[in-house]
């Protein structure tokens, strides 16, 4: 298998998704706009459920990605962390808010895609315990959990946050209190 044409697919279906929302995109659709035949689409993924796994995968190593590139800009672990949360949850939260479909994308997530999206979170979980590590270091720290410990935390408890808070200023203001919650020596 053509592993760029695979990765074609997934990007163009992952745009496929965020303008139409999960259960209005079709296998015709995605294969429509990744330029290929349905059959064809088939020789990649057995169903839609299967490809919007791996949008779900695509989509959070992009983050990841997106957040080790602007890491080396930011001095302290702290600054560190408050980016790594605007990339990874804030900066969509507002748009998810505002629309169905991507409101949907997210709710459908973990219906269909509870694996991807598990495997998604916990690459940004140790992300975050590096920088947990790296804060440790920095002040010298003890505490009782590990940094990969209080990092499952921290994602756990975004995934509580986006449902309750109302805006990105009050998501925003929830991780900031946590994070400093758990920094503090």
């Amino acid at each position: 298998m053509d592993d760029q044409k695979k990765l074609h697919i997934i990007s163009t279906a992952l745009e496929v998704f965020f303008k139409y929302g999960y259960k209005r995109v079709s296998m015709n659709d995605i294969a429509q706009a990744a330029g290929i035949s349905r059959a064809g689409l088939y020789l990649f993924f057995k169903s839609k459920e299967e490809v919007f796994s791996s949008t779900i995968l695509f989509n959070g190593d992009s983050l990841i990605e997106e957040i080790q590139k602007g890491l080396p800009q930011r001095s302290t672990p702290e600054e560190k962390i408050f980016y790594a949360f605007e990339v990874w949850a804030i900066k969509i939260f507002d748009q998810a808010l505002h629309s169905l479909e991507i409101r949907e994308i997210t709710d459908s997530s973990y219906e269909f895609a509870r694996e991807a999206l598990d495997m998604s979170y916990k690459k940004f979980e140790w992300v975050l315990a590096s920088l947990i590590q790296e804060h440790f270091e920095r002040h010298e720290i003890r505490k009782g959990l590990t940094p990969q410990q209080l990092a499952y935390l921290l994602t756990s408890s975004l995934r509580g946050f986006k449902i309750v808070a109302k805006n990105s200023d009050e998501l925003r203001q929830l991780i900031r209190q946590l994070v400093e919650v758990i920094l503090v020596p």
